[in-house]
């Protein structure tokens, strides 16, 4: 996957409000204008202003996040390579997804990789954010491991850095058993009325209603929980556009606890 576009020049300008009293501003007068406390981040090469954030915004470049990043994943010993299709870049957000093919857990027909989903905005609509992610391997639906691995995000998320991303990963590794546990699990509980309304609540109503058709609301009763969860994630990979997913992706595990 080509990176280059994640990595656009961005820069910090200053916001001047006149006066009232003149039109004319000086940026290098201060007396020109109000001070404000705000300062505009502005995409270099194309000039234009992606958002108007508070002085004190800390700027983390796409380029820089994304260049710490490989280098922490060259020294692995494990295998990686990056999802596209659940991995996005717009001027405001960017999102990218990296998978560990040979870090496996599996249902009873497919084996789901182990994933970093890492994510960044100019807008301060998040801060650097770290996930970690799977992806099923039939049909390559996305999924967020956050319910299981939550006390593992609040250890290692907050303030995170990709320094010993090889320990962190190991560390993950011993939360699998607990992740192989509820697959199973789901895959022998049935979908009930409960589980149907907090699909519906918690994650979309309309959503729920894409996913499943009227004519087939008695015969959903019939399929495992896990049926059902693999039936939303991959409606939400490949119909739902990828700044999205992310989003529903989170409902989802809330949901089925996995």
């Amino acid at each position: 996957m080509n990176l280059q576009p994640f990595c656009f020049p961005v820069t910090e300008r200053a916001v001047a409000v006149d006066d009232a009293t003149s039109p004319l501003i000086d940026i290098d007068d201060s007396d020109s204008f109000l001070p404000n406390g705000y300062k505009a981040i502005v995409r270099e090469d194309t000039n234009e202003v992606i958002s108007i954030v508070k002085d004190s915004y800390k700027l983390v470049r796409n380029s820089d996040l994304i260049d710490h990043l490989l280098r922490e994943l060259a020294t692995l010993s494990y295998a990686f390579k990056i999802d596209s299709r659940h991995s996005f870049v717009d001027n405001s957000e960017m999102r990218l997804n990296i998978i560990f093919p040979e870090l496996l857990f599996h249902d009873k027909e497919s084996e789901i990789a182990f994933g970093v989903s890492v994510s960044n905005s100019y807008n301060s609509s998040k801060s650097v954010k770290v996930e970690f992610s799977g992806l099923r391997k039939v049909c390559e639906n996305g999924l967020i491991l956050n319910t299981i691995l939550s006390s593992f995000y609040s250890k290692h998320t907050s303030g995170f850095n990709f320094e010993g991303l090889g320990s962190k990963l190991e560390e993950a590794k011993e939360y699998f058993p607990s992740i192989q546990e509820r697959i199973h699990r789901l895959e022998h509980l049935p979908v009930t009325d409960v589980l149907m309304e907090k699909v519906s609540d918690k994650i979309s109503k309309r959503l729920a209603e894409q996913v499943i058709a009227e004519h087939e609301r008695n015969r959903i009763h019939n399929c495992s929980q896990w049926e059902l969860f693999n039936r939303i994630t991959n409606h939400i990979s490949h119909e739902i556009e990828p700044r999205l997913q992310a989003k529903y992706q989170h409902g989802v595990s809330k949901v089925f606890g996995i």
